[in-house]
Order: structure tokens, then C-alpha cells, then sequence
């Protein structure tokens, strides 16, 4: 089974990322989903992103292994997890399904590959604040990328404008830092946890 990472951030949030090497037959068989997640597979025309569901959710078994529980997605399409005190994230790349949980509060991540076109849109997504920190490189563009998505499936209720509404301060050398969440004036503060292997990067916010 390629579960490519799992680690605690703190003792109350832990995430793991599954590395796809199976056919969608095999994740299946693996997984074993249920009649009401076959159907939700079943919405997805393209194969790849049916693995990527799969793999996304074998990476959130291997957090609960010995539990039973069921997922389900509100009304802002945020998942949810049959589990008392417990919030969860779900983030898919091209090859990858990622899984995070928190008992203290709402978790986000995200996972991302470097891309070069992400300089074409960095002009969307960054906030005054950040730009010296970016230094117009693909890197550290993708790092902020990167936690501004996870900030936003932390908050997972309205549309937030990236630009203006999420603000991540630079990281410090154990790759730290806080993360802003700004809704009618008001500025909420979160952690941040960025990390990077194989060239994959991963952001954690709660």
C-alpha cells in the first residue's frame, strides 16, 4: 500500500497522502466503498479523479483504521466525518489523495505540484503584504497557493476573495508560520505547517 506520508503535526492533527500506483480495480478493493459512495464515484467521468477520490479516502482510513464512520459534505460542500470532536480536510493532486484531521477545532490542506503557470496568476491570489515574501519565484508562489487553500477549506462556508481575504505570513525555518482569515473586518488567526517531499508540497491551517 503506497501511504507516501503520515505525521502529527501536533498531538490533536495528524494528516497522511496516499501515492496513487494502483489501478482504479485496486484502489476499489482496497477501499471497499459503500453503495452511497459508489454513487458519488460514479459522478466522476474521468477515471483519474475517481482514483484521486479513492486515494483521498484511503488516505483518511489510515487515520482511523480501526473505526467506522461515514463522510458527508454540507451545504458549502465542506466534508464532515461521523466522529464526535473531530474535524477533517480532503485534498487531491495529480497522483496523490491527502487526508487531515483535528480534535481541537477546523482543519484545512492542500496539496500542490510546483507549476510554472502559476506565475500567470499570482497577481489574483496575492496580498500587498506577501509579495516582498514571494519574490516573484514559482516556489514560494506555490507555497502561498498552497495555504491559502487550505485556509479556505478550513473556513469551508462562504466565497472568500483570495487576494483580500486571506493573508499568510512568511515562514520561518521550521516552515511556520499564521495564516489570516478577514470576513466583515474581522481578522481571524490560524497556524500554518507547510512541508514539501518529492516535490510535492503540503500545507496544513488550524
Amino acid at each position: 500500500m503506497p501511504l507516501f506520508l503520515k505525521a502529527n503535526i501536533t498531538e490533536e492533527v495528524c494528516f497522511a497522502i496516499w501515492k496513487i500506483e494502483e489501478s482504479e480495480e485496486e484502489l476499489m478493493h482496497i477501499y471497499q466503498p459503500s453503495a452511497a459512495e459508489i454513487r458519488v464515484l460514479s459522478g466522476f467521468k474521468i477515471e483519474i479523479k475517481r482514483r484521486e477520490w479513492l486515494s483521498s479516502r484511503l488516505a483518511l482510513k489510515t487515520l482511523f483504521p480501526d473505526q467506522d464512520y461515514e463522510v458527508n459534505k454540507d451545504a458549502f460542500g465542506k466534508p464532515h466525518i461521523s466522529l464526535a470532536g473531530v474535524e477533517i480536510s480532503i485534498s487531491h493532486a495529480k497522483g496523490y489523495g491527502a487526508a487531515a484531521f483535528s480534535s481541537t477545532g477546523p482543519i484545512g490542506i492542500d496539496i500542490e505540484h510546483d507549476r510554472d503557470q502559476i506565475m500567470r496568476i499570482a497577481h489574483k491570489f496575492l496580498h500587498p503584504t506577501e509579495k516582498p515574501w514571494a519574490e516573484n519565484r514559482v516556489d514560494k508562489l506555490t507555497q502561498i497557493w498552497c495555504a491559502k487553500e487550505a485556509l479556505y477549506k478550513l473556513h469551508g462556508r462562504t466565497q472568500l476573495i483570495f487576494a483580500d481575504q486571506l493573508v499568510v505570513d512568511q515562514p520561518n525555518l521550521q516552515q511556520q508560520s499564521s495564516g489570516q482569515i478577514i470576513e466583515n473586518g474581522i481578522s481571524s488567526v490560524f497556524k500554518v505547517q507547510w512541508l514539501k517531499e518529492e516535490g510535492l508540497n503540503c500545507c496544513l491551517a488550524y
